[in-house]
């Protein structure tokens, strides 16, 4: 028995298993919600904007994908569908925290505060109902790519190198991702933010896409955390999405430090 079969993480056995069944089919799995996601979000912007069509277009886009992700935990076990589905867990914990996060963007920062404008949807602490249903989407469509990434890197590389670059790559991925949906929520009356010191443009604050880029150097080793356990399946995704809550938390708290602590809007 080696060393990895105890082991938790990026080097665990468990965990490298789990990359290894990554397959083909959950790739359609996960582009199919990528572009069911986007889909949805640029019709609520282009087309539908500043109108109720455009908010039914949120709440249709996040049911198709947690149904794509929740179905796809049985209909390709053993070949990624419980990677997927797991990623999925420690999104909705993380995204039920978020609120908390969500209460300061809203209520406690001076500059580029988080203003929701989704009218007379149920409203949880200060969100909108179904945004933990979308952190655990997002959750899903950049931590997939980052375990694709870590096993690519991985069979050309030591292992905590491959999660070094497939973390980076995460990051910038994230602030980039970020910065068009902040756009397209902008267009879609979804929400937006008070003027800041750093803007991206005029719809957006620059440490929020900062702070994704801080946030999701961690998913990666988060998620080899909680894969790496054959015995217990949900506890590790509970404390996966917790840590990756304060890894929310974490992320815009530095980046709001970096760009807007101290400074006038």
């Amino acid at each position: 028995m080696t060393n990895t079969d105890h082991a938790s993480g990026i080097g665990a056995r468990v965990f490298l298993h789990r990359v290894d069944e990554l397959t083909s089919a959950s790739d359609v799995i996960w582009l199919l919600a990528l572009i069911s996601g986007l889909t949805c979000t640029m019709a609520a912007a282009f087309i539908f904007p500043f109108t109720p069509t455009g908010k039914f277009l949120v709440y249709a886009t996040l049911l198709i994908r947690a149904c794509l992700y929740l179905w796809s935990s049985e209909a390709l076990r053993g070949r990624g569908g419980e990677t997927i589905a797991a990623l999925f867990k420690i999104g909705i914990v993380a995204g039920l925290f978020e609120l908390l996060v969500d209460w300061g963007l809203i209520n406690w920062v001076a500059n580029g505060r988080l203003v929701y404008l989704t009218g007379n949807d149920v409203i949880l602490l200060g969100s909108p109902v179904w945004m933990p249903l979308a952190w655990a989407c997002v959750v899903v469509e950049m931590g997939y790519p980052s375990l694709r990434m870590f096993g690519f890197f991985r069979r050309r590389m030591a292992p905590r190198l491959a999660g070094v670059m497939a973390s980076l790559l995460t990051g910038c991925a994230a602030a980039i991702t970020v910065g068009f949906y902040e756009f397209f929520a902008y267009r879609a009356n979804w929400w937006r933010y008070e003027k800041a010191n750093a803007m991206l443009g005029d719809f957006c604050a620059l440490y929020i896409p900062l702070g994704e880029f801080f946030m999701f150097l961690a998913i990666l080793p988060i998620a080899a955390t909680a894969l790496s356990r054959e015995d217990r399946r949900l506890a590790p995704c509970i404390v996966g999405g917790a840590l990756f809550a304060a890894s929310i938390a974490l992320g815009y708290s530095v980046s709001y430090f970096l760009l807007e602590a101290g400074r006038a809007p």
